[in-house]
């Protein structure tokens, strides 16, 4: 005898038919390369949730371009047949074009140049750097900065727009000069030791590069990066430091990297949700003639956890590492200072080593999240409308700095702690900064300002 026992029908979500995809306020962006980072297509047919889901990870793509001052996502079901739906995405453009006026002192602070050196000029660095966003609509862009005056610096980069059907190859130039008055030729028990010249550039640095990428998926970045340097000292900094570009007065390479990116956040100004991993491998020095010899390897890990919705959980870890046969120039070591690579607390030392690593954790609370009308007070229409976001956090730090040849300082070859408090604040989903008062292993308390280079 056979028994038959009833099964109870499960629900199964109802599918919708996506018919359509359009942009609105993309008055200059053309909608294919707005297109490219939604992650939904014609013809799909998804649920509910799915369609929310894809549209809130298209929402977060088309901000990490960071062309926009605002984007906003809307669903609408078809009249006529309320199977299909219409997905429309709402953006403000910010400023594409973009002067800069550069005005800084050369001297230390105002006070040595208005006393010391009387006012003159000559101890000024004045210029200009102009950015040209989304150029042709395809969010290309061209970087030109020219600096005058006691440091002279001259910088031109070309972002390419994808120039292939599928939209997956792009490539970048860049071009940089730098020549200094003042250096860093040493550092000795911790601390920098600086040479000036009011007559002569000390230092002259040039290097000159074009990457191809590939983005084969939505997250997924390769880059092969072809570069030359050529860098120069006086005379007077090699007789203070023979390493400096270890026994010679200049630095001639070539390099080539490989580089992968995998960008998983939900904004890459300051995250709060996804992960994010950027590898690495570089070759220095291609012909036999080239002065410098040696691989480098460099990583970074991020992951963001969130709790609930005002807190999040994010661990980082950064490695920075040389390999050669021969020793290290003391130009080219790595320094604990700059973003990310910094340890909480030790901002004002000067770290350096052949090879790094760090790791960050933080515990971030939002505690303010709206939009902020400033009205006529801001004379750009797209901005008069600010969404402003500030999160509370709780940061630990731990770094290891290898040095087996300068041992500058008696923080390498030695596990760091540092660790604080912050106020994190990101403006129109792609403005961020962050004010810190940390401490370090030797109980020292500092207030301390960091700028996100996505600026």
């Amino acid at each position: 005898m056979a028994w038959h026992l009833p099964v109870q029908a499960q629900h199964t979500p109802k599918k919708y038919l996506v018919r359509q995809i359009s942009f609105e306020g993309n008055e200059k962006t053309q909608s294919s390369r707005l297109l490219r980072e939604v992650v939904v297509h014609v013809g799909d047919s998804l649920t509910l949730k799915e369609i929310t889901q894809k549209l809130q990870i298209s929402k977060d793509h088309i901000n990490n371009i960071g062309l926009f001052t605002d984007v906003s996502t809307n669903l609408y079901f078809d009249e006529e047949n309320d199977n299909n739906v219409r997905l429309h995405f709402t953006v403000k453009e910010g400023l594409f074009f973009i002067p800069i006026p550069i005005i800084e002192l050369a001297d230390r602070n105002f006070n040595v140049w208005w006393s010391e050196h009387n006012r003159d000029i000559k101890f000024l660095n004045l210029g200009m750097n102009l950015k040209l966003r989304n150029i042709t609509g395809n969010a290309d862009e061209i970087d030109v900065l020219a600096q005058w005056g006691y440091d002279r610096k001259f910088i031109l980069n070309y972002e390419s727009p994808y120039f292939d059907p599928g939209r997956k190859w792009n490539f970048d130039f860049r071009t940089y000069y730098a020549s200094n008055k003042e250096l860093i030729y040493n550092t000795l028990d911790g601390k920098p030791q600086y040479l000036r010249d009011d007559d002569q550039f000390l230092r002259s640095r040039f290097e000159t590069g074009m990457a191809f990428t590939y983005r084969p998926a939505q997250n997924s970045f390769y880059k092969l990066f072809f570069g030359y340097f050529y860098n120069t000292i006086a005379d007077e900094v090699f007789e203070k430091n023979p390493d400096y570009f270890r026994g010679a007065s200049e630095q001639r390479y070539a390099q080539i990297k490989l580089e992968y990116k995998l960008e998983k956040r939900n904004n890459k100004y300051l995250a709060t949700d996804g992960w994010y991993l950027l590898a690495s491998l570089a070759r220095n020095g291609i012909a036999d003639s080239d002065q410098l010899n040696s691989w480098e390897l460099e990583a970074n890990v991020s992951y963001f956890q969130p709790l609930n919705e005002y807190w999040t959980w994010s661990h980082a870890g950064i490695l920075r590492g040389h390999f050669s046969q021969e020793n290290y120039p003391y130009y080219d070591l790595y320094q604990l200072g700059g973003e990310p690579e910094y340890i909480r607390g030790y901002e004002y030392y000067h770290i350096q080593g052949s090879s790094l690593g760090v790791y960050k954790t933080s515990v971030m609370r939002k505690v303010f999240d709206r939009k902020i009308n400033l009205g006529k007070i801001m004379p750009f229409t797209n901005y008069r409308e600010m969404d402003a976001k500030l999160y509370l956090s709780l940061n630990m730090d731990y770094g290891y700095v290898y040095d087996s040849y300068f041992k500058t300082n008696p923080f390498v070859n030695r596990s760091l702690w540092g660790g604080g408090v912050g106020l994190n604040v990101l403006l129109y989903n792609k403005f961020s900064c962050s004010f810190e008062a940390s401490l370090n292993e030797r109980k020292e308390i500092g207030v301390f300002f960091h700028l996100n280079r996505n600026f």
